[in-house]
């Protein structure tokens, strides 16, 4: 990467974030800021919390570049604690949850759009399962990055709608599927449509990503209709291969602040009055190229035309069932009672 040939400073809350430019005309968003301790659990307040990882990471140097959903610096971790009550697992001291956005605001995510046949495989099967539960065909996708799902969910017959705030993303998915995802947050999205509720919500791979989960629900949740189907896959941090793994786990990377067990997760939605309809284990689906990839960066080969070598291998798909993520189905009912199965 060039060296930085200045900086420039804006205020994002009550911290500050600094913008590196450089001389091709990038830029990263760097942190400096006081992180914040906890004293309790986030999710349901209990002071009942130990230390569950020490941290790998200098916070004050990460920047934009490390919240790519491409990144594959696995291994790197926040300093982890536990919640004995609940089993949520949060990164503590905390970033505050406006500067964690400013940094998806400003990410470029070049990569994550060329493994568009192998993610859309994830979500067919996904959407297979949900036309079986769903209440209604009008669909909101949380943190839909550059529109793969969206698109797909609406071939699939649903008026399909995204929130996304990297404005980079947000011109992928205008440029390659004609899509117009809303640039920002679930919050700002409340703000400017606060009468819209649509039959299903999904939130995939988004949950740990965020500081206050528990406040996130509750935007959401006034964004689904009685009776509607929230989705939600997250990692697994119970799963075999997170204690098999251990710190080497691909789930252990920056823009991953928190971490659920079935446990945590049933306690979210019951405090939300939710009911699990379906829970699986998420089977992911990626070519052999971009699996290479994550363990050789070099195989990418950017700068020079594609070779023989690379062709070959992103035709070659792979189906991987880790067993490391949650797939849950869930309706909303003001009926429901907790569910302790």
């Amino acid at each position: 990467m060039p060296k930085p040939s200045g900086r420039r400073r804006h205020n994002a809350g009550k911290n500050r974030l600094s913008v590196c430019s450089f001389p091709n005309g990038g830029f990263v968003v760097l942190l400096t800021m006081q992180l914040k301790e906890r004293k309790s659990c986030p999710l349901c307040r209990s002071e009942s919390i130990t230390l569950f990882k020490p941290g790998t990471i200098d916070p004050q140097s990460i920047t934009s570049d490390d919240f790519k959903i491409t990144d594959s610096n696995y291994g790197s971790l926040w300093t982890f604690y536990k919640c004995r009550k609940c089993r949520f697992v949060f990164f503590n001291p905390y970033v505050p949850d406006e500067d964690i956005v400013e940094f998806y605001a400003q990410l470029k995510d070049e990569e994550y759009g060329s493994e568009a046949e192998g993610r859309s495989k994830n979500f067919r099967t996904l959407l297979n399962r949900l036309k079986r539960l769903t209440p209604g065909n009008t669909l909101l996708d949380v943190g839909a990055a550059g529109g793969i799902f969206v698109n797909l969910a609406q071939t699939f017959g649903y008026e399909a709608e995204g929130i996304e705030p990297s404005e980079f993303l947000c011109a992928e998915a205008t440029k390659h599927y004609g899509l117009s995802l809303f640039n920002g947050t679930v919050e700002s999205f409340q703000r400017e449509k606060p009468d819209a509720q649509y039959a299903v919500v999904t939130l995939l791979d988004i949950i740990e990503h965020l500081t206050d989960p528990a406040g996130f629900m509750q935007a959401v949740d006034a964004l689904l209709a009685e009776n509607g189907l929230l989705v939600i896959v997250t990692p697994d941090i119970d799963s075999l291969a997170a204690r098999l793994m251990g710190k080497r786990w691909w789930h252990y990377r920056i823009a991953h602040i928190n971490f659920f067990n079935l446990t945590s997760l049933r306690f979210l939605l019951d405090k939300f009055g939710y009911r699990i309809e379906m829970k699986k284990k998420y089977v992911w689906n990626f070519t052999l190229f971009y699996l290479l990839s994550r363990l050789f960066p070099g195989l990418k080969n950017e700068d020079k035309p594609e070779t023989t070598l690379q062709k070959f291998l992103k035709k070659v798909h792979l189906k991987l069932p880790l067993f490391d993520s949650w797939e849950i189905y869930a309706k909303k009912s003001k009926t429901n009672k907790p569910y302790n199965s």
